[in-house]
């Protein structure tokens, strides 16, 4: 078992390199921390602005974005998608973070501390 996970760790990389850059869109900002994509839009996080933006992946247009303004100290880091709602990652540099909840609309909804932040 342990060779044909090492071989897969050895031939993954190797695919990923092989593949082809299909097309490129400029970033809406410029220090993109996170990326996620649902219901056929590319959603981004920038961590200088603390936006959020929702993409149109064949042009890059921004289609819609809001504030996640962090807690003084902390910065977005990640962004995720699921059960209707975006979840930006903030963390301090250290060993605090927070996942905060909005809406696609950019309400928020609640946030939950994570690495005993």
């Amino acid at each position: 078992m342990r060779h044909s996970v090492l071989v897969a760790i050895a031939i993954l990389p190797a695919l990923a390199f092989g593949q082809a850059v299909l097309d490129e869109i400029d970033a809406p900002d410029g220090n993109i921390t996170g990326l996620t994509w649902h219901d056929g839009y590319l959603w981004a996080v920038d961590q200088t602005s603390d936006y959020v933006y929702q993409l149109d992946p064949t042009n890059g247009d921004v289609v819609s974005s809001f504030s996640c303004t962090p807690p003084y100290g902390f910065f977005p880091t990640g962004l995720a998608y699921g059960q209707n709602l975006v979840y930006v990652g903030m963390w301090n540099n250290g060993t605090s973070g927070y996942v905060y909840k909005y809406t696609a609309g950019g309400s928020y909804v609640g946030s939950v501390s994570m690495c005993g932040g």
